[in-house]
């Protein structure tokens, strides 16, 4: 008996596979699930060639001070920024046609991020000035991120990798796109004031605040793995484990409070890459 039914089901299920996978045509598609990230690098630069107080910027010039721009033309800095799970969803339409699929789809993603300071240089790579703790200055800085923010539009070309007539189907895919990348709340403040004499001057004109959101448009290009099930003629669900890298991040930021009116200063985020774990379901039009 328990044979009869095992076989009964067998032809059952080949019956529907067959049925259900010789359907070509039209489709639309939603995706959801966690994002994972990897460390990012973040560098950014400016053309400050102030000395500022509290600092020995410049021990071998004659007349080295504060109010003299010293033999450099501006700092480098650097920090590492771990990142936080996230989450990912997607929306998109596509076409099947045999075993290959092509879609377009629109897909976000956000996380948390988190930062790290490295290192301070000048701008040709050589030694930042030292802080002279008997100078009577304190300098007090604050660094903080927000998120990571990317809209992206991608193209993807999906394989199959068992015949059609199987209800489960697993297949690998790639495809590459363009992302709309925003860090948000990227903020830095350093305030200088006096704690012991000898002080000379008024302080907090060399104060500097920067609070922005920062945005680039990059390049993007993917890798998918995944399974579907065919629940019915037009229902398919499924998983997709997907790796996406996406191109450095360049953006240029300003000062709201700075000693060098107008002063700029460029950030570029790198080793920015997204893994993630989405729950699929496809609709057959």
């Amino acid at each position: 008996m328990k044979l009869s039914a095992s076989v009964l089901l067998f032809f059952l299920t080949a019956n529907l596979s067959t049925a259900y996978g010789q359907v070509d045509g039209w489709y639309v598609e939603l995706g959801a699930g966690p994002a994972f990230s990897g460390d990012l690098a973040q560098e950014g630069f400016n053309l400050d060639s102030f000395c500022y107080p509290g600092f020995i910027c410049c021990p071998d010039l004659d007349g080295c001070n504060n109010n003299n721009p010293n033999q450099h033309s501006g700092y480098r800095w650097n920090y590492q920024i771990p990142t936080d799970p996230g989450f990912a969803f997607r929306a998109g339409a596509g076409r099947e046609q045999g075993s290959l699929r092509i879609d377009l789809n629109i897909q976000y993603s956000a996380r948390n991020l988190q930062q790290i300071f490295s290192r301070i240089a000048h701008l040709d790579e050589s030694p930042a000035p030292q802080f002279d703790p008997n100078s009577g200055v304190q300098v007090t800085t604050i660094a903080t991120i927000g998120r990571l923010r990317v809209t992206s539009l991608h193209i993807n070309t999906f394989l199959d990798l068992l015949p059609r007539g199987r209800t489960f189907r697993p297949y690998l895919g790639m495809g590459t796109g363009v992302a709309r990348a925003v860090v948000t709340d990227l903020y830095y403040e350093e305030r200088y004031s006096c704690t012991n004499q000898p002080c000379s001057g008024d302080l907090s004109s060399y104060d500097s605040l920067q609070d922005e959101d920062l945005a680039d448009v990059v390049l993007l290009a993917s890798g998918h793995a995944g399974f579907e099930y065919i629940l019915t003629e037009k229902i398919l669900a499924g998983v997709r484990f997907s790796y996406t890298l996406l191109q450095d991040f360049n953006s240029q930021g300003e000062y709201t409070v700075h000693r060098v009116e107008n002063l700029t200063n460029t950030t570029t985020f790198s080793k920015l890459n997204l893994f993630s774990t989405m729950a699929t379901v496809r609709y057959r039009l």
